[in-house]
């Protein structure tokens, strides 16, 4: 018998996205399934549109409001896989999302993290993601994290992988600590208790892009910049367990380098902390993330006078399209 794959499936108030959600799973080509829904208190129609599927791999489970990530801890222990899909209540799979990477799968075994292709969702019309080539073939753990930090932290989103439950075993859970970026810090340690990451092409995975995030929308918000600085520490923390000292240190550096510059100049004292955590690692500053003038003016001038340079110069861009509009 083909290896059964367990989707779990974090439900809250998500009636107008879980009927297209669990209809992309149920069509896949690939047909040896379990789909895991764990509703974590929603008051809407959600579990009404669940139960309207009708289908035995759907199994259903309520429990108290407590965040996604202790819905999808709560998910993994009632699977049965050999391979964890997570998803989103409102991600589509393409048809071939899992037997392509099963094909994978069966290929290079139980010690690899499968990949594909990300798409994103506006309305109805379905788009590839643009500026993730970078990461379509074939990655070492260390080559995936560089080619991630140096594109200013761009990461797969949460369903684009399929990870063999052996993974997720040695793996500690998700952190229900993280509040943002819970998924880059969870696929992190995933990755590098991996031997490294497998391609598989034509897979694609789509997002919505129309969904409003209540996280994202509080990104003004001290506790938001504190949750993602407390992820990117996670990083440093992971990487100094399982990878040597100066490959650690390098990409310790790199990720709360990216974390400096894209929060520059928020909250002033987090950004004094995110320079101390850099310091603990052996560098003097963070290390400068942008295109070829902004790094060239880095090494001129340091790196919080050249985000000051680019922040005037957005601001500028900004007033000027205000005048203009």
């Amino acid at each position: 018998m083909k290896p059964l794959v367990s989707i779990i499936i974090p439900l809250y108030n998500s009636e107008k996205y879980i009927h297209d959600t669990l209809y992309s799973c149920l069509n896949q080509t690939y047909k040896n399934f379990e789909i895991i829904i764990v509703d974590d208190g929603s008051i809407d129609r959600s579990s009404e549109i669940v139960n309207s599927m009708n289908d035995n791999r759907i199994l259903y489970f309520k429990i108290p409001n407590g965040g996604p990530c202790k819905a999808r801890n709560f998910g993994i222990s009632k699977s049965s896989g050999q391979l964890i899909q997570f998803l989103d209540a409102d991600d589509i799979l393409h048809e071939e999302k899992l037997e392509l990477q099963m094909l994978q799968y069966l290929k290079y075994g139980d010690n690899y993290i499968y990949s594909g292709t990300m798409g994103y969702i506006i309305g109805d019309e379905k788009k590839l993601e643009i500026g993730f080539d970078f990461y379509y073939s074939n990655l070492k753990r260390e080559e995936y994290f560089n080619r991630m930090f140096d594109n200013f932290g761009k990461y797969y989103t949460t369903g684009m992988w399929l990870v063999p439950a052996k993974l997720v075993k040695i793996t500690a859970g998700w952190n229900e600590e993280v509040l943002i970026n819970n998924d880059g810090e969870y696929f992190t340690r995933l990755i590098l208790n991996s031997e490294g990451i497998i391609y598989s092409e034509g897979s694609i995975f789509f997002y919505r892009r129309d969904v409003p995030q209540s996280v994202s929308k509080a990104f003004n918000s001290k506790k938001v910049y504190e949750s993602w600085l407390y992820s990117y520490k996670c990083y440093v923390k992971s990487f100094q367990q399982f990878l040597d000292m100066r490959a650690s240190h390098e990409l310790g550096r790199k990720a709360l380098s990216v974390y400096y510059c894209n929060s520059f100049p928020n909250y002033p004292d987090l950004l004094l902390q995110c320079k101390n955590e850099i310091r603990n690692l052996g560098y003097s500053s963070p290390s400068p993330h942008g295109g070829l003038v902004f790094k060239s003016i880095s090494m001129l001038l340091g790196v919080d006078l050249a985000l000051k340079i680019r922040l005037f110069k957005q601001r500028g861009r900004l007033k000027f399209n205000a005048l203009m509009n």
